[in-house]
């Protein structure tokens, strides 16, 4: 019985197909590789493309080819460095945490600004740094983050409030740190809810407003904190008083 010549050409063409595939290493993620400069580099380019992506299209919108073809890269390639889509946005978002983090504890290292001066800088690094990178939001609100990426979204948000914390006691030795967290605390609700509608405001006025709505509301929270807290005070006495009370007894 012959079989036809056309048929067994196909037959070995899929034969070298096969064997091709089988023995060609795969990309693969592995977590524990050790990346050099060139890798280091390849990674940081492939976030910033993500951090195009998310910001353009949403977290749930983005898809991993869409990253790649931001990076000018093949999928392959961006498995090398990530497992998935979840991955990416957490590293991404770990990222900004402590970038921002970084940037709130360098706020006045040699302690010149007033109280009112402080807390304006402070909030205004923080909408400036959602400003620059509003994907850092977007992520933060429907990304499924890891847990490195929420432990560090937790650090970021406790700096925020050790920092409002540290400059009432240092206006107001006498608080306890407590108290003074407590106001670091709501502090961080305000800043957090009018965060959710800057972050959908288009930059136009009512960005602007809302960025001043802030600021007001913060500090209009703050300072009645130190001026009540100062007239609760107890006054020390003085010599002469003492040496007054001690002749009428």
């Amino acid at each position: 019985m012959q079989v036809d010549t056309c048929v067994i050409e196909r037959l070995q063409v899929f034969a070298c197909i096969f064997y091709f595939c089988h023995n060609r290493p795969v990309a693969v993620y592995d977590p524990n590789r050790k990346r050099n400069a060139r890798g280091e580099q390849r990674r940081k380019e492939l976030l910033r493309a993500a951090a195009t992506v998310f910001g353009r299209s949403g977290y749930h919108e983005t898809t991993t080819n869409a990253i790649a073809a931001e990076a000018n890269v093949s999928p392959a390639t961006l498995y090398q460095f990530f497992p998935n889509k979840e991955a990416i946005a957490s590293a991404l978002a770990e990222s900004y945490a402590r970038e921002m983090a970084e940037a709130e504890r360098a706020i006045d290292s040699e302690g010149v600004l007033s109280f009112t001066e402080a807390i304006q800088e402070l909030l205004n690094i923080c909408m400036s740094f959602n400003r620059r990178r509003p994907e850092f939001h977007t992520l933060v609100l429907d990304a499924p983050l890891s847990t490195a990426a929420r432990e560090q979204k937790q650090a970021l948000g406790q700096v925020f409030v050790d920092f409002i914390a540290a400059r009432l006691l240092r206006e107001l030795p006498n608080l306890s740190r407590i108290e003074a967290s407590h106001h670091g605390q709501v502090a961080l609700l305000i800043f957090r809810g009018i965060l959710d509608e800057l972050a959908t405001a288009s930059p136009s006025a009512r960005a602007a407003r809302l960025q001043q709505a802030m600021r007001d509301a913060i500090i209009r929270y703050l300072e009645p904190v130190l001026t009540q807290s100062r007239v609760a005070q107890p006054k020390p006495v003085t010599s002469r008083r003492r040496s007054v009370r001690a002749v009428t007894h």
